[in-house]
């Protein structure tokens, strides 16, 4: 049987970075623990079935195990917002941390740099409020402005579109947990990259990509989960919410309004298509509930979207395959991909391996792209 005379220490590189345990590759791979270590020891090699199924699970191709490992890594380095301690990063995460850089270098090689950022200065409890006001400004949005768009997701593109226009990037995942992340963020001067939960609501998304924003403004990048106790979520927080809800705008509705503190937040999410949960971190922003009202808001937040979730699982069906992967790579990236199709600068071959999908699928996405975006263009 034919053996792959790999680079066992090229191996353990691309395991490691990936946070990958040993017993995680072997099982990908068909064999047992002791052997993956000799084929990391140079001990053994695997057969050429067995190193397809290591790169698969690795997320490399095959000829990559062939030379010496890098001498860095290629997975984002993020700071931990969350408040977890020394939480190791889910493999499933590193993976996506991954691809979104190599989905951002090959926008730069396909489309260059964008001529600049929308960016503000850096936000802290005394600019927070004016930093907001001033991102409106240079979106070239109205303080009063909400979008017109009535549904979610209509909504959530809305904003997605309007920072992609402005220099940044923005990805979502899928099958990760929303307890393991709502969101992050990779700093870079030009195109910064946010990837957004694709298990969140999209009013949630909403708010966590401006809550992203703000990590990006003060240039670094962030692992998050809005978590209010870790003081830079909760700046964070406290930008977002003025930026999706002025205060002007906010506290005039709030004199009009009454009832319980969860009441409050749902006229409040109504008014301005925000997330219940991003309401409520407004109200508490400004005064009118307090930290065991949001707590509870909170709660309620995640309970009801864990039945919305549980309820859509329960269903048969769902959408096709090249939908999710439309949703989660957005029609920015997708589009820089078609055009380079389009104007021969880039092979179908080529556009399968930046997708990461099968050509017929490819194919789906870019059709869809062309009827909902590309006339614009």
């Amino acid at each position: 049987m034919a053996r792959a005379p790999i680079n066992g220490a090229t191996l353990t590189w691309a395991r490691s970075v990936m946070h990958l345990d040993a017993q995680d590759v072997a099982s990908a791979a068909g064999t047992t623990l002791e052997r993956t270590l000799a084929f990391e020891s140079g001990d053994e090699q695997p057969t050429l079935k067995q190193l397809e199924k290591i790169a698969k699970k690795l997320d490399r191709t095959m000829a990559f195990f062939f030379a010496p490992p890098p001498t860095s890594t290629d997975v984002p380095q993020t700071p931990d917002f969350r408040g977890r301690g020394a939480e190791p990063l889910p493999p499933l995460l590193a993976r996506e941390m991954r691809r979104a850089e190599q989905h951002r270098d090959t926008v730069l090689d396909l489309q260059g740099a964008p001529e600049q950022t929308a960016r503000v200065g850096s936000i802290n409890w005394d600019t927070y409020r004016k930093r907001a006001s001033e991102l409106r400004t240079h979106l070239g949005l109205r303080e009063e402005f909400v979008p017109p768009e009535n549904g979610q997701n209509q909504v959530l593109n809305f904003w997605r579109g309007l920072l992609e226009h402005h220099g940044y990037l923005v990805f979502q995942t899928t099958k990760v947990p929303l307890s393991t992340f709502r969101g992050l963020s990779i700093q870079h001067d030009s195109l910064p990259v946010i990837i957004l939960n694709g298990s969140d609501s999209n009013n949630g998304k909403v708010f966590t990509l401006f809550h992203e924003v703000a990590h990006l403004a003060n240039k670094t990048s962030g692992l998050c989960d809005l978590d209010e106790d870790v003081n830079e979520e909760a700046i964070a927080n406290a930008f977002a919410a003025n930026f999706l809800m002025p205060y002007k705008q906010v506290t005039a509705l709030v004199q009009t309004l009454d009832g319980e503190p969860s009441d409050l937040a749902s006229k409040v999410a109504a008014r301005f298509k925000v997330s219940f949960l991003a309401a409520g971190i407004r109200l508490r922003t400004l005064n009118v509930i307090d930290d065991d009202d949001l707590e509870f808001i909170w709660r309620e937040s995640d309970a009801v979207w864990a039945k919305s979730r549980a309820d859509q699982k329960a269903k048969t069906g769902g959408p096709a395959p090249w939908r999710v992967r439309y949703r989660d790579l957005g029609s920015t990236y997708i589009g820089t991909v078609a055009r380079a199709v389009e104007d021969s600068r880039v092979d179908w071959m080529d556009a399968s391996y930046l997708l990461n999908a099968r050509i017929p699928m490819v194919r789906q996405m870019f059709e869809e792209y062309y009827r909902t975006e590309g006339s614009n263009q």
